[in-house]
């Protein structure tokens, strides 16, 4: 919303209601909507002036009182911490000081309330941007190093955000703080077994924190005070939020530690016997060392492919190929598919080769301060723990794949993209929906960094891949779409064999995603670099479609036929139009459709057709039709109907007479949606600019104009057009919602309990 919106005159009446808003509202959201709106107003250069002059500190000391609501509350204090950011703030912030404000805000830094309590750190945030003598003088008042300690272990996760946002901003004025930095050693000291989650998840968020200043001197103290010893117990703790959130450490960690660290790290893994933790470790450490500021790019690289070709080893020890057809059959593809087979090379007698290969050629010569025997001796134990059970190797090999697949964010390797291909062959690895997405995910990132663009031809083939189901083949089509306008025509006429493969998947999901795709290629892309990918074939596909027992596929295939209506050549979109199996009766079938989104769909088709001037688009279209979608409980079919009533009335005189689509076009200009009433108004002054001023005073031309669309023609040039858009935006009912509710009663419950008496009721 503008600034210029929102005037003076209502935004003080929203003020000086604030203190009256019942305690028996339920929504707490409306306090946010008010709050928000008054956040808007401070964006005004005069915003504190303004506030001044209405002696709005005595308003908001009235939200203050120990019988106030504690939302209202809330809001008033996190209303005056904004506003001491705003232009000439300061001024606001001495003025506090004159009020009894002060005094409330050291009475309540230890509310019982935990909306308060977010509040109170809320202002005292925003007030440190000042950091004045006041301003250190209220906060020894409250003697701030123990009362964030509590607020760090607080038990809502809401006080606890805020607390560390305070601590950020306060180290952020103050680098190295005394008493914060004992504070901070303080809440670090006690062991960790006698922590409770509370107090890890303390640790772990003053951590986070911290590290994302980015600050030399505070880093420093961060990792003097959370050393790797410190950071261990809480990387293998029972609780899977408190690894989540050490891992989160470990990552901002990982991009400040020299080589050396690195191997002290991994070092340490190595001594572990969680396999699952030791990997997801890893995962973390190759994902942020390409972005380390401590170690040279090329050491970089090397440390993070060591791992990740240690993570390519365990994926296919866990999961060998089941005999030597299936490793000749995906070197056969990638050999066919052009890839160079000297660096991907699959052999059916050994298995092994892969990882022979990046033993020796990818590992062994690598100078790092991470030894093999660190590596060696964590893929041996991962693997142990590997056979324990199928879950513990479903889960390894998982958190294997999730070391890959970081590395191929950044990293192309030939070996990887063989390896991946060859997992992906594996019945055993079918069986797993997860490994397979993993895996998928990680081919896919390997393809997009492949200098050689030869490897690209493994697209068809994987979308061929019938264990590859319908979110895999979502990442397979985005690649392909990226793809798509610089390949060759073999590249194109591949996918398009692919997907009239996988258009007939038993599963609905895949057939939808296969439409979705073909319709985003079209949008998304000049024709000529779609034409061979939408031939006639995959039209007749497409159409029969349209019968599909499944809603979504129907509403998809009318999608994409609509698409090529309307971005395609003509020969296409004729091929479309006249096609034998989308008929009129076809047409009609679709558009009353039970399911809202189909009609949607149909009704862009036939919308299509109709711009096009091409196909029977007229004929599927009766009064009851149109009457019916004008009248339908789905806006956005109504805003379609609006938007094919003005294609009618466009083109078709005597279809407009008989169908009535003006006149129920200026029925729809009062509808309660204020999407189609935009359309409305859009299609109208299109159509007044196209029409003829109408004279009712002189004779008609029977032979010309009847009378019907005459009369019609007369009311359409005679729509307010400003009256309707003055009632579309939604600044325009946000304003009017405030200027038509700011008596003191209309911001109270008056009778009912939460009767539904609020400012932003149209909300």
């Amino acid at each position: 919303m503008s600034n210029t919106a929102i005037s003076e005159a209502t935004m003080r009446g929203v003020l000086e209601q604030l203190p009256h808003m019942s305690g028996q509202i339920v929504d707490g959201t409306r306090h946010e909507k008010v709050l928000s709106y008054m956040r808007l107003f401070l964006a005004s250069d005069a915003a504190v002036e303004q506030l001044m002059s209405w002696n709005a500190l005595r308003t908001l000391a009235e939200c203050l009182q120990p019988q106030s609501d504690m939302r209202v509350t809330a809001t008033a204090v996190r209303f005056l911490g904004d506003a001491f950011r705003a232009r000439n703030g300061k001024v606001l912030w001495t003025a506090v000081h004159t009020t009894q404000i002060v005094e409330w805000v050291v009475d309540n830094a230890d509310s019982s309330h935990a909306l308060v309590r977010v509040a109170w750190l809320h202002f005292m945030c925003q007030a440190s941007y000042i950091n004045d003598h006041a301003y250190v003088e209220l906060l020894d008042r409250v003697d701030y190093p123990r009362l964030l300690l509590r607020r760090l272990l607080d038990s809502s996760y809401f006080v606890v955000a805020s607390a560390c946002m305070l601590l950020g901003r306060l180290f952020h004025v103050n680098t190295i703080d005394p008493n914060l930095s004992a504070l901070i050693e303080q809440l670090v000291a006690r062991p960790f077994a006698l922590q409770t989650s509370a107090r890890k998840a303390a640790v772990l968020a003053t951590a986070e924190t911290l590290l994302l200043l980015k600050n030399k001197d505070v880093q420093e103290f961060v990792h003097r005070v959370f050393a790797q010893p410190v950071l261990e117990p809480y990387l293998y703790d029972m609780d899977r939020l408190v690894r989540d959130r050490a891992l989160d450490v470990l990552e901002l960690v990982v991009l400040d530690v020299d080589a050396m660290g690195v191997r002290e790290l991994v070092a340490a893994l190595a001594r572990r016997v969680d396999g699952c933790v030791v990997l997801r470790c890893l995962a973390a450490v190759v994902k942020q060392l390409p972005w380390n500021r401590c170690i040279e790019g090329g050491e970089a690289r090397r440390l993070g492919l060591m791992i990740a070709n240690m993570g390519v080893s365990l994926l296919l020890s866990i999961h060998p190929a089941v005999d030597g057809s299936d490793v000749d059959t995906v070197q056969t593809q990638i050999t066919s598919s052009g890839v160079d087979t000297t660096e991907a090379q699959i052999t059916s007698s050994d298995v092994d080769s892969i990882q022979t290969q990046i033993t020796s050629s990818d590992v062994d010569s690598i100078q790092t301060p991470i030894t093999s025997s660190d590596v060696d001796t964590i893929q041996t134990q991962v693997a142990k723990a590997a056979q324990q059970s199928p879950s513990a190797s479903s889960m390894i090999a998982c958190e294997a794949a999730r070391i890959v697949r970081e590395h191929s964010q950044t990293t192309f390797s030939a070996h990887t993209a063989s390896s991946m291909c060859l997992l992906l062959s594996n019945p055993r690895v079918q069986q797993h929906t997860q490994l397979v997405q993993l895996v998928l995910s990680t081919l896919l990132q390997t393809l997009r960094l492949a200098h050689n663009r030869t490897h690209v031809q493994m697209v068809p083939q994987l979308i061929c891949t019938f264990a590859i189901r319908a979110p895999g083949l979502r990442g397979v089509f985005d690649l392909a779409l990226e793809l798509l306008g610089s390949c060759n025509a073999e590249f194109v006429q591949g996918l398009e064999h692919a997907i009239r493969t996988r258009i007939v998947d038993v599963e609905w999901e895949a057939r939808d995603t296969v439409l979705e795709f073909v319709t985003r290629a079209v949008r998304e892309l000049a024709w000529p670099c779609v034409e061979l990918l939408v031939t006639q074939q995959v039209v007749d596909d497409a159409v029969r479609a349209l019968s599909d027992a499944e809603e979504y596929v129907r509403a998809s295939a009318a999608y994409l036929l609509a698409a090529v209506v309307e971005r395609g050549d003509e020969e296409r979109a004729r091929y479309v139009s006249e096609h034998k199996h989308l008929t009129q009766s076809d047409l009609a079938r679709l558009v009353a459709d039970s399911e809202a989104f189909v009609k949607r769909a149909a009704l862009d088709l036939v919308h299509a057709l109709g711009t096009r001037g091409v196909g029977m688009w007229i004929e599927c279209l009766t009064y009851r039709t149109l009457y019916d979608l004008a009248d339908d409980p789905d806006f956005e079919v109504r805003v379609r109907c609006a938007r094919i009533l003005a294609l009618l009335t466009q083109t078709s005189p005597v279809n407009t007479s008989e169908l009535q689509s003006t006149s129920l076009l200026l029925e729809m200009c009062r509808d309660s949606s204020r999407y189609v009433r935009a359309e409305c108004l859009r299609s109208l002054r299109e159509l007044k600019q196209n029409t003829p001023d109408v004279d009712m005073t002189s004779e008609p031309e029977p032979k010309r104009v009847y009378v019907g669309e005459r009369t019609d023609l007369w009311k359409l040039r005679n729509v307010d057009l400003a009256q309707l858009e003055a009632s579309l935006s939604a600044e325009h009912l946000y304003q009017e919602a405030l200027d038509t509710q700011v008596a003191r009663e209309l911001m109270r419950e008056k009778s009912d309990a939460n009767a539904g008496n609020n400012i932003l009721d149209c909300y």
